[in-house]
């Protein structure tokens, strides 16, 4: 008895000793101080996410300014487990997560954090039949998730038009936003080489950034898609870019500015950091 009420007694002037050091909950000293805290939901994928997951942490992990967290098995998560988080960022295209964790996010992001979706993440709960590693069919259809357009600002669909992509191929990417956060100071357009997503299913309250022509001869529309935008959800932001499809793209330099840069502001409203010269030009393959 006199053990378990010390025990106790260490717990509680643990806690209130974290508290007086200026740690809001348990799990802060476990985290680098003064850092951008990102979740990364990964696991199930139709492209390479294994690949993929890895490059995504490093691009954020070289800016100094993120310490990352990979969870492989999103669902189930909860309130508890987004607490520390500034943002969590979408390389996941599985099953719905489930209501618990599902509502989770939704809180989270409208309490003011951030939500970050990357590429294959547009086409996630949605109408669609869920796919496995390399677009694997898995005859899985579930209900959509009615909040995840919301939030999202735009997913795939089957009605017409439908969605898809033409072939993979290099194309220019067109900054239309040049007074937002994310763009501001980028150059006024950059090359990459990609999947180029046409026909979403968008919603009304979205602030485009970024636009790519889908051109008939790569199998698009012949028309301007958007490519990167934001949403406003409560007091929380969303930065989705569809950019991002095979290792190789995650690597442009297009694409790693403007997925820390969206991930940044995503976390905190803002970007500290001036873009960097030399993105532009397509690297060399």
């Amino acid at each position: 008895m006199w053990h378990s009420l010390r025990f106790s007694a260490t717990v509680l002037l643990g806690a209130m000793l974290a508290v007086s050091a200026g740690f809001s909950e348990p799990r802060d000293h476990l985290f680098k101080e003064g850092s951008l805290r990102a979740l990364i939901f990964s696991g199930w994928n139709n492209h390479d996410w294994r690949s993929i997951t890895t490059l995504l942490v490093s691009a954020l992990t070289n800016t100094g300014r993120f310490d990352v967290r990979v969870t492989e098995e999103p669902a189930g998560s909860s309130d508890e487990t987004f607490r520390p988080y500034d943002v969590i960022i979408m390389n996941y295209v599985g099953p719905r997560l489930g209501k618990q964790t599902e509502d989770a996010l939704v809180d989270f992001v409208r309490s003011g954090k951030g939500l970050v979706l990357v590429h294959g993440a547009s086409y996630a709960f949605s109408e669609m039949e869920i796919l496995g590693d390399n677009h694997r069919g898995t005859g899985m259809r579930e209900e959509p998730w009615e909040d995840f357009l919301i939030l999202s600002g735009g997913i795939w669909t089957e009605s017409n038009p439908k969605t898809g992509h033409g072939k993979y191929h290099s194309f220019p990417v067109e900054i239309r936003d040049k007074d937002h956060p994310v763009t501001r100071g980028m150059p006024s357009s950059f090359v990459t080489t990609d999947e180029l997503y046409h026909d979403l299913k968008m919603t009304t309250d979205v602030r485009i950034l970024a636009t790519a022509f889908s051109s008939l001869e790569s199998g698009g529309t012949g028309e301007d898609e958007p490519l990167l935008w934001t949403v406003s959800y409560g007091s929380g932001r969303v930065f989705q870019t569809l950019l991002g499809h095979s290792p190789e793209s995650v690597q442009m330099p297009g694409f790693i500015e403007t997925f820390v840069r969206g991930s940044e502001w995503a976390a905190t409203g803002e970007v500290q950091s001036p873009p960097r010269s030399g993105i532009e030009e397509e690297p060399n393959q």
